[in-house]
Formats: C-alpha cells, sequence, structure tokens
C-alpha cells in the first residue's frame, strides 16, 4: 500500500463526533507521515528556492548554502548549521513573515535560542535597508537588552 495512503482512518465525518480512539488512529498517521516525509517537504521547499534570483545576484537557494557553508566554516554547531540552511525556508510561501514561518517550522527541534535567531533574522538584516524603504533600521534595538541579541 502506497505511504500517501493512511493505514487507519477514523470513522468520523465532523470533528465533533470523533472519539478518542479516531484522536489517536490521527496522531499515529501524523507521527508517521512526520517520521517517513517531512524532511522531504522541507528539502524540497529548500530546492524550490532555485531559479527565480528577484533581484539579487544569487538565487534563495544559493543564498541558503552560502550562509550554511559559512556557518559550517565558523565552527558553529550543527543545529545552528542546519538554521543556517533553512533559515527563508518560509520565503516560497510567506516572504512577509518567512522568519516566522522558517522558525515556527523548525522549533520542534531546535534550541529556543536557534529559534529566536531564525524568527528574528529578517528584522535584524533590516538593519542593511529599512532606512531605504522608509522604515526604522534601527527596530531590532528593540530586542537590545535579549540575553540572546548579539
Amino acid at each position: 500500500m502506497p505511504d500517501c495512503i493512511a493505514m487507519e482512518t477514523v470513522g468520523f465525518e465532523h470533528m465533533v463526533d470523533g472519539t478518542v480512539e479516531d484522536y489517536e488512529i490521527l496522531g499515529r498517521e501524523l507521527a508517521a507521515h512526520k517520521a517517513n516525509h517531512l524532511a522531504d517537504h522541507i528539502l524540497g521547499t529548500l530546492k524550490a528556492m532555485a531559479g527565480p534570483l528577484l533581484g539579487y545576484p544569487v538565487d534563495r537557494f544559493e543564498h541558503s548554502l552560502q550562509s550554511a557553508t559559512r556557518a559550517l566554516r565558523n565552527d558553529e554547531s550543527n543545529e545552528m548549521v542546519v538554521a543556517a540552511l533553512l533559515h527563508d525556508v518560509g520565503d516560497p510561501i510567506a516572504p512577509e513573515n518567512h522568519s516566522a514561518v522558517a522558525a515556527d517550522i523548525l522549533r520542534p527541534y531546535v534550541s529556543d535560542r536557534t529559534h529566536w535567531i531564525i524568527r528574528h533574522h529578517g528584522l535584524f538584516q533590516g538593519y542593511y535597508y529599512f532606512h531605504h524603504l522608509g522604515a526604522d533600521r534601527d527596530a531590532r534595538e528593540s530586542f537590545r537588552e535579549h540575553e540572546w541579541f548579539d
């Protein structure tokens, strides 16, 4: 049987009619799907960032590879190298809040510190261009006292 077909299915049409057993089935099916397919979905999204330059000299895929390579060469932890690789994975589906999307995708797998860095990297990079768009380049200063600011 192909993995895209659930091994077990619930017995309800409306969620309100679900039983404990039904929701246990859903939990098992989700866990199996995550174990077998989640990494492929995330890497597929990363690969989908190849192609459009969007005005930059390199595409988002190449940028992600460059970021991870820099982290690796800087002797960062494996977690930080993966975070650097996937920090923009939210871009294809949510460009305006890609940092939060990427952080939420990675949340179950990374430390609180790494999650915070991913979540706020868009605001921090704004230092370099917000003022050109009429926004506050120092918006990141609202986090100055946060333990992970630097």
